[in-house]
């Protein structure tokens, strides 16, 4: 009899568990085919409308935070109980959905601060630009 809870085989069908848990509910999927059967029945009960609150939480994404939230988070600007909450969000439960908006937003940042340096960049080099054109003006 294997170990894994509904509640995880239905958050691997969802792509909702930590590398590491989906990883273990994969292998043990591949192996036990009564494992698979279970998998199968729970989810055409929930097709069927039969699914638990708990189910509800997690498919709204009710407990996750915002993206908004999750920009102030990676900036640090979050009070204290909230950024302990957020952290216990990402960290322990290993939320994927927030992982992925974490990392998405990581990547936007980096973007704009390359951004930001390039513009930086092309300013100071039309600015040393402009005053050599502007030398070899008053040259002629």
């Amino acid at each position: 009899m294997s170990t894994i809870s509904d509640e995880d085989l239905l958050a691997y069908a969802d792509e909702l568990l930590n590398l590491v848990t989906a990883s273990t509910v994969e292998a043990e999927l591949r192996k036990d085919s009564s494992l698979r059967e279970r998998l199968q029945i729970l989810l055409e009960g929930r097709d069927s409308g039969s699914i638990s609150l708990g189910e509800v939480w997690r498919h709204g994404r009710i407990t996750c935070p915002s993206r908004s939230e999750m920009g102030l988070y990676l900036m640090n600007a979050l009070e204290a109980e909230r950024l302990d909450y957020v952290t216990f969000h990402l960290e322990t439960i290993g939320c994927a959905y927030c992982q992925a908006t974490l990392a998405e937003l990581k990547t936007a940042a980096e973007s704009l601060e390359l951004d930001a340096q390039d513009s930086q960049r092309r300013e100071r080099l039309f600015a040393s630009s402009a005053g050599f054109l502007q030398n070899r003006d008053s040259n002629s």
